[in-house]
């Protein structure tokens, strides 16, 4: 045994071997997008402004005045910039992490009383993440 392990063809074997076997069970990631967006083609302009403004782009937010929320999200070419460079980090803000009072967006009240909102409704969410997976279109 002691010979074996001192040869430098076993060892590259072992290590081919087990690399082999190490992504055999990998999958890829399944389709985020729930069922009901099979159904359900939102658009900037006639679904989620609303959303957005009453939520999120409002006097002391991200209405572009440097408030609380530093991203200016009053219209869709701005909206959509930010998107391009930082949708991991609105998806995570706006769903993942939507339980949280302080990241979760919108804030919460007790945290931030200028907030005009605590949550976003599930109709909300469901428009949003349709919009988000279908490329966030303007019209």
């Amino acid at each position: 045994m002691h010979l074996f392990l001192n040869k430098p063809k076993y060892w590259l074997a072992i290590c081919w071997l087990a690399g082999l076997t190490a992504c055999t069970s990998d999958k890829l990631p399944p389709n985020d997008s729930p069922a009901f967006c099979d159904n359900l083609f939102p658009t900037y302009s006639q679904d989620v402004k609303t959303i957005i403004d009453e939520s999120c782009a409002y006097s002391g937010c991200h209405d572009g005045a440097g408030g609380i929320g530093p991203f200016n999200y009053t219209d869709y070419k701005t909206l959509s910039d930010y998107l391009d460079t930082k949708m991991a980090v609105f998806r995570d803000r706006v769903f993942d992490q939507k339980e949280d009072p302080v990241i979760g967006m919108p804030p919460d009240q007790s945290v931030y009383p200028e907030s005009f909102k605590d949550d976003l409704t599930e109709q909300e969410l469901e428009v949003l993440r349709c919009w988000l997976d279908s490329g966030y279109p303007e019209f």
